[in-house]
């Protein structure tokens, strides 16, 4: 098996996924403004992305590893291959829920695909961990990079022709994936008896039950941010459309920054006094900034560099948070066997989406009945959870690894 050929078309699927998945705030302020829709009708969007990822999953995550890793990869690449090009070709609003419907059921394939084959090329927590931060940290240059070409793009031509560079790099993912081979008889014959019902059994284990709160919560505040950044950039501190789109990839660059840093400390040191100490540093910033700028007042600039400080800050949000999404499922997964992890990435999956879309259309509301800055404090409420919640979570783990044996390191 070619481990370097399988890891470079892992990190590349998430790259574009990332970029997919990570630029709908973008979208969100686009479509509002080219195609006069509601902020709840933009909202939306999200939902149809994280729905679409949430039925998806229910439905084939059990089925996944009797279909092929590798195959559901290469189906999810042909679908975001074909929406993306439809986007990039039709200038109307229909198409973007189609786009995000086909990201949604695309990214369902993936994501059960790629933590699956993490398990399937690592031995060891440690192994899983360090990969799966890298492999988080991949999809948050993605997040950082989509940003960029959308800023480009507005500036150079339309947003939408953003989808041309999309289609061209997910072809060559394509083609990646078929000279590569993975082998995946390790799981094959155990997954034979794979369904739903298997993968709902999983909840019978506290640990799975404290992670599902764990990934809803986390999915919540990084989408809160991620979704709404640009349009809070731009009626605060008066950014331009190209301005709040560049911002976005501060925001998702500080994560990927995290995350790399956490998978060199958590070598070392313990992950929940590391965990406890960045969300705390979140919660601090985020009233800092929001109690800043109250009543503030935007003023003119030319250059992205001259903007207001605390729009720099507040991006700094995503250094905080970054880490524990990765670790926290590195924990659960290295926990459990792994002809169990495509059932559990399903689940992983599904309550990452109604957490995503919780936290998108929560921030969505708030700010049409009152404002998109009073909407950010809300963030501060399951980031608090999160950390409280983390603690029974490392016991509760710890406990069954030692009781079904997997506390290797």
């Amino acid at each position: 098996m070619s481990n370097w050929k399988i890891r470079i078309s892992l990190f590349l699927n998430y790259f574009i996924f990332a970029i997919l998945l990570n630029t709908v705030g973008i979208v969100i302020a686009q479509v509002i403004e080219d195609y006069h829709v509601s902020r709840v009708t933009a909202g939306s969007l999200e939902a149809f992305k994280d729905l679409t990822i949430m039925f998806v999953s229910f439905l084939v995550a059990s089925y996944v590893p009797k279909f092929g890793y590798r195959r559901s990869m290469i189906v999810g690449l042909l679908l975001v291959t074909i929406g993306s090009i439809l986007i990039a070709s039709i200038t109307q609003y229909w198409v973007t829920p189609v786009l995000y419907m086909a990201t949604g059921a695309a990214f369902a394939l993936m994501k059960v695909s790629v933590y699956s084959t993490v398990g399937l090329i690592t031995e060891g927590q440690k192994q899983h961990t360090a990969l799966m931060n890298i492999l988080e940290g991949i999809f948050q240059v993605g997040s950082l990079s989509g940003p960029i070409f959308f800023s480009l793009m507005i500036n150079l031509s339309h947003w939408n022709h953003t989808y041309w560079i999309l289609a061209i790099l997910s072809s060559l993912a394509l083609l990646l994936l078929f000279i590569t081979d993975l082998d995946e008889s390790g799981v094959h014959e155990e997954a034979k008896n794979s369904n739903i019902i298997k993968m709902f059994s999983l909840m019978k284990y506290p640990m799975v039950w404290i992670f599902i709160i764990c990934a809803f919560l986390y999915v919540m505040i990084e989408q809160s941010f991620g979704t709404w950044l640009p349009t809070f950039d731009r009626e605060i501190f008066n950014l331009s459309k190209a301005q709040s789109a560049s911002f976005l990839s501060i925001y998702a660059g500080s994560i990927a920054l995290s995350r790399f840093l956490a998978g060199i400390m958590l070598k070392k040191f313990s992950w929940l006094p590391i965990q406890i100490v960045y969300l705390a540093g979140a919660v601090i910033l985020t009233i800092i900034v929001l109690v800043s700028t109250a009543g503030f007042i935007p003023y003119n600039f030319d250059n992205w560099y001259q903007a207001p400080p605390f729009a720099f800050i507040l991006c700094l949000v995503g250094f905080f948070i970054g880490p524990v999404y990765p670790t926290v499922i590195s924990i659960v997964l290295s926990k459990l066997e792994k002809v169990h992890h495509s059932s559990m990435t399903g689940l992983i999956i599904i309550f990452s989406a109604l957490g995503g879309t919780s936290g998108s259309l929560v921030i969505g509301l708030i700010s049409q009945n009152f404002n998109v800055h009073t909407a950010f404090y809300f963030p501060v409420i399951p980031i608090s959870l999160l950390l409280l919640t983390l603690i029974p979570y490392k016991k509760v783990s710890d406990k069954f690894g030692i009781e079904h044996h997997t506390m290797s390191q």
